[in-house]
């Protein structure tokens, strides 16, 4: 069977310069300064075997990902794939176009849903019919596909770090499905002979039973991994500021400001109770005023009246006596005697002009008073609404600023306060959701595939991996092995996921590279390829924030690259790194380097760079 290697990885966009690099068999090293592209190279390899997004069409501008990929008697297989967006999100495409001079492959279009594109990149593997493998204790199987397995011989910046075991899916925990997978490529046997007959409920019942749990509890540790990230992005910004001090230095100006405030509407209470007291009198004055001028008009009525009777007096007394009848022109005898009114009148009329007078002086006090208390009303209305305007612009607003200060100080108190709580409630979910996982039906068969590597084949693996990391410098070291326990590496006696960044990474390379090379020798079916991101974390140390003690020494990042270029064989090994060692002998390497100058060599992977991004 033809063995394949990437020749080509490509991206192009409708506005963008068309961006290649080619690959070559044996070991390739991309290297070159942070933010020039390495990771989305890595990345756009991923995605063409199945993978997720390499990165969006916004950001880039580039929306096609090619893989060339070539084999050592000629033979070449294409395939394209787009990033398309929808409902606002860009995704990959499902289909991807392949053209292909290989037989038994046609050129056409391939799904990634239906595991059409899958089967069709394990044809060139040798694997002719599409296959199902144990994926679970509880002898569920599920469809082997490219991404069973890709994980075996690609390792991202990510997860090159991780304490789990690399022999597992990323992210996931199911390291059952993850070793048949392997299993698999090493026998070719799928193991059906060995699933227990069932029935069909009972199956289901059990599997509902536990996924409805473990999703519950998945779902809770997302929720809160998703929460943490918010908040830790929330207190980037503001990780060194004092928030006790800002929260009492607040609160001081808040109590000033407050004060203030109370202050004004003190005074403000005060020159109302004024207004109101004024507003009395005023009413009272007017009061007056009209009663007064009630009083004058009677006043006025009475001396008309008075001197109207004055005047009929005076005329009577000048008419003559009536001597004869009017009506029987007869004598009239006894003349009454006539009574004059005229003094007592005009004394009535002297005392109330007297009174008239006293009256028009209390009707100017009582103007003079209404003239007082408008005026001082005035007054105090100004002064008022200049202190309740003051209190509205300036001191409401100040204090409302304030607290939105201090509410934004406590949210940042509460955020770091909850952060601590999200991880112990993560920590609990997990280990509720790890019990679940491991914990064993009494009415029912568990399947375990450590149990059924032949105990030869994994010693062969083991000691590989302890020639390798003996081999690469690893300081002080008696003894390494693979534990089939863990899936994972021990050395000196030390469990993996208990070393620094640096050590995890370094040795999660080698044990794939390990890996690598027992399926090229031992394998029915392998891909004979090795993809790593970042294996000795040079200039991402700061980044990730290692210490001393975590980072691999200078002579096991040398020994590291001297190894896998004297034990490549044939496989193709791609590395991205952003420094490699010195004092090492390159010369059969291809070796890619990435300048981040325009004016010398390649700047980066893509030739177009719409936006800049934190990424390798």
């Amino acid at each position: 069977m033809s063995r394949f290697y990437i020749k080509q990885i490509s991206a192009s966009g409708p506005t963008v310069d068309f961006s290649s690099i080619v690959f070559t068999d044996g070991v390739n090293i991309v290297c070159g300064p942070s933010n020039t592209g390495k990771t989305y190279m890595i990345k756009c390899i991923n995605f063409m075997f199945g993978g997720a997004l390499p990165f969006t069409k916004a950001e880039t501008g580039y929306d096609k990902v090619i893989m060339r990929m070539e084999s050592d008697d000629g033979q070449s297989i294409q395939m394209e794939r787009m990033i398309v967006e929808k409902n606002g999100e860009e995704s990959g495409a499902t289909k991807v176009q392949v053209v292909s001079d290989i037989a038994g492959i046609e050129s056409g279009e391939y799904s990634t849903t239906d595991n059409s594109y899958s089967d069709m990149l394990f044809k060139m593997i040798g694997l002719d019919s599409h296959r199902t493998i144990i994926s679970n204790k509880n002898f569920a199987t599920n469809s082997l596909t490219m991404r069973s397995i890709f994980h075996l011989f690609y390792l991202d910046e990510e997860n090159i770090i991780s304490a789990s075991t690399p022999l597992d899916v990323p992210k996931y925990n199911k390291i059952n499905g993850s070793l048949m997978g392997l299993l698999f490529l090493l026998t070719g046997n799928d193991y059906h002979e060995i699933i227990p007959e069932l029935t069909k409920d009972e199956v289901e019942r059990r599997a509902t039973q536990k996924s409805g749990v473990l999703n519950y509890l998945n779902k809770k540790i997302a929720e809160l991994t998703e929460k943490r990230g918010e908040l830790e992005q929330q207190l980037a910004a503001d990780y060194d500021i004092d928030i006790e001090g800002k929260l009492d230095a607040t609160l001081s100006q808040i109590e000033d400001v407050e004060s203030e405030i109370a202050d004004a509407s003190a005074k403000s209470r005060k020159i109302l109770e004024q207004v109101y007291e004024y507003s009395a009198k005023l009413e009272e004055a007017r009061f007056l005023e009209n009663r007064y001028a009630s009083l004058q008009s009677q006043y006025s009525s009475d001396i008309k009246r008075l001197e109207f009777i004055i005047d009929g007096e005076n005329k009577s007394e000048d008419q003559a006596p009536l001597m004869k009848c009017p009506f029987c022109d007869g004598e009239v005898k006894n003349h009454p005697v006539r009574v004059s009114y005229i003094s007592a009148a005009k004394a009535e009329v002297q005392k109330i002009r007297l009174q008239q007078r006293d009256l028009q002086e209390a009707i100017a006090d009582v103007k003079s008073d209404i003239q007082h208390f408008e005026n001082e009303m005035r007054r105090l209305n100004h002064e008022n609404e200049t202190i309740v305007q003051h209190i509205s612009d300036h001191l409401r607003p100040k204090a409302a600023k304030l607290r939105e200060q201090l509410e934004s100080y406590k949210r940042l108190v509460a955020a770091r306060r909850e952060i601590y709580a999200l991880d112990a409630m993560a920590t609990e979910f997990n280990t509720d959701a790890f019990q679940k996982e491991n914990e064993e039906d009494e009415k029912a068969q568990t399947f375990s595939a450590k149990e059924f590597f032949d105990k030869d084949l994994w010693k062969i693996f083991s000691d590989r991996f302890e020639v390798y990391v003996k081999e690469c410098a690893y300081p002080d070291c008696t003894a390494a092995r693979m534990s089939i326990d863990t899936a994972d590496a021990i050395v000196n006696g030390k469990k993996k996921k208990y070393e620094g960044k640096g050590y995890r990474a370094y040795l999660n390379t080698v044990v794939l590279f390990s890996l690598m090379k027992v399926l090229e020798e031992n394998a029915v079916y392998t891909l004979r390829l090795l993809i790593v991101d970042s294996p000795i974390l040079s200039l991402k140390e700061k980044k990730m924030e290692l210490d001393e003690s975590e980072k691999a020494t200078p002579s096991m990042r040398e020994s590291l690259f001297r190894c896998i270029l004297a034990n490549c064989g044939a496989n193709q090994v791609i590395i991205a790194e952003n420094e490699i060692p010195d004092n090492v002998d390159y010369s059969t390497a291809n070796i890619i380097e990435f300048t981040m100058d325009d004016n010398e060599g390649r700047y980066g992977f893509l030739k177009t760079r719409k936006v800049l991004k934190d990424t390798q």
